[in-house]
């Protein structure tokens, strides 16, 4: 390892540059010259050698004064140096050491003790560099282990069987566990975290513990409110052993944030949305008399009827963002004896001839865990999709509700447009993007599916996307908890 060092030699004779590089060369040792002390200052900056071979007697910058400028330099005051000096009394010596030299040689040399020395102090200076490096390493380690261990996310290690071996303090918390359990008591991670949450979305789930781009929540009600864990899995091997790092995130806030955003949506909707319909009402009322209007002016009066319009389709989707109660007692909740007739009512709102209705509903006094304007958005969100994203916009829709022990499933199929595995992968994160090109042509899913997913999975009910299996197109399904399970 020594002979790769790299040795500046300083020296102003040439005469003296050829004896040493005739001797170190052979040894395998890389060489730099500088004839004097400016010289090597600058090199040594360029370069940072392993070890200086110094000149004592040089005109203008002696040997001490180049070797006290190095020492005082912290970018290279650990190199080190070694004089080669013609002078052999005490006080040139003491005058070295004060400079900070770290050995002497004298002229002249010998040439096997000037080998022996040289590689004695290049192999002490790698196991000082390699010490410092892993020192700092050691630091750089604490400093990190220190850093997780206060972080308010959560992180454990995960063995090969799943089970945690390490984590800090948020992390078991996470768990409700004070630290890491007795090993008689261990347990795989879905085993533990499924004892105080729901794993949500399922889908997510089924591929657990690989990775994956879609998002895995935690959730747990605490009363009124709802702790949403976001949770990551990153691969690690460590000397061929198969582990894996788990990051939790309290992304609760997040999510309530986004939430205050569609009540502002539909705050601002509902603001819009008398003056708006006064508008379209009055555009209405002209376009029904443009056949008394001269040619440009019906055309105009056409152009501001389709616009008016259009806004009011936008304002009425925002208003249905709007935030609306969700859990709801058994007295409230909305029955499940009404479910078809909202669903007739939304699809002859949303101008859909062709839905078909199939019901498989067993009870006229069970009611749903969810409000009726709650109900209505999801329901509406689901069919006024199969219209938007159908090539034509005349979709084939069949909706199909079925009841079983303690929920409703709400399926809705349409004959549109099939989605990769990734989009299907990413359904139900927020403005995801159907159109992979970016053409503008195919409208983007908003946050109405978001909406969707974040509603079911708060009051403990599923929801879950795939391709038709016998066409094109796809089915949702949404799985409500009912109130009042009988």
């Amino acid at each position: 390892m020594e002979t790769q060092s790299l040795i500046l030699v300083v020296d102003d004779q040439p005469v003296g540059q050829m004896v040493l590089a005739s001797l170190l060369e052979p040894e395998g040792y890389r060489l730099a010259f500088a004839a004097n002390g400016p010289e090597a200052l600058t090199q040594m900056q360029l370069m940072a050698p392993d070890l200086v071979l110094l000149d004592v007697m040089m005109p203008e910058m002696d040997g001490f004064e180049v070797c006290r400028r190095i020492r005082a330099d912290p970018n290279l005051a650990l190199i080190p140096v070694v004089m080669v000096t013609a002078l052999d009394d005490q006080n040139s010596l003491i005058q070295g050491i004060e400079a900070g030299a770290d050995d002497f040689v004298s002229k002249p040399f010998s040439r096997a003790e000037l080998r022996t020395r040289i590689r004695t102090i290049t192999r002490l200076n790698r196991f000082r560099t390699l010490l410092d490096e892993q020192r700092r390493a050691a630091r750089s380690r604490a400093q990190l282990l220190w850093a997780i261990e206060h972080a308010s996310d959560g992180y454990l290690l995960l063995d090969a069987h799943d089970q945690p071996q390490d984590g800090n303090s948020s992390g078991w918390n996470y768990l409700n566990l004070t630290g890491p359990p007795e090993a008689t008591l261990l347990a795989p991670f879905l085993t533990l975290v499924q004892q105080h949450y729901r794993l949500e979305p399922a889908d997510a789930w089924a591929s657990w513990p690989q990775p994956t781009h879609a998002s895995r929540y935690l959730v747990r009600s605490e009363g009124a409110d709802t702790l949403w864990l976001q949770v990551k899995v990153f691969d690690r091997s460590d000397d061929g052993a198969e582990q894996r790092i788990v990051h939790l995130r309290d992304v609760t806030t997040q999510l309530v944030t986004q939430r205050n955003i569609w009540a502002f949506h539909g705050f601002v909707s509902h603001k819009l949305r008398t003056p708006l319909t006064t508008l379209v009402t009055g555009m209405s009322l002209l376009q029904r008399q443009s056949a008394e209007l001269s040619s440009d002016s019906a055309m105009l009066v056409g152009l501001a009827y389709e616009g008016a319009q259009r806004l009011k389709a936008v304002v009425d989707g925002i208003f249905r963002y709007l935030e609306t109660p969700l859990a709801c007692d058994a007295t409230t909740g909305a029955l499940v004896a009404d479910l078809p007739a909202v669903i007739t009512t939304l699809a002859q709102d949303l101008g859909l001839s062709n839905v078909q209705l199939t019901t498989h509903l067993q009870s006229d006094t069970a009611r749903l865990v969810l409000s009726m304007p709650t109900l209505e958005l999801l329901v509406s969100e689901l069919i006024e999709n199969a219209h938007k994203f159908h090539p034509t916009n005349q979709p084939e829709v069949g909706v199909t509700l079925s009841q079983q022990e303690n929920h409703v499933r709400i399926q809705v199929c349409d004959n549109g447009r099939t989605l990769t595995a990734s989009q299907l992968r990413r359904f139900w994160e927020p403005y995801q993007q159907i159109d992979p090109d970016f053409t503008g042509q195919i409208q983007g899913l908003g946050l109405g599916l978001a909406t969707i997913a974040q509603i079911c999975w708060t009051v403990g009910g599923h929801c879950h996307v795939a391709n038709h299996p016998e066409g094109p197109g796809i089915c949702i399904v949404l799985a409500v908890p009912l109130s009042n399970p009988e």
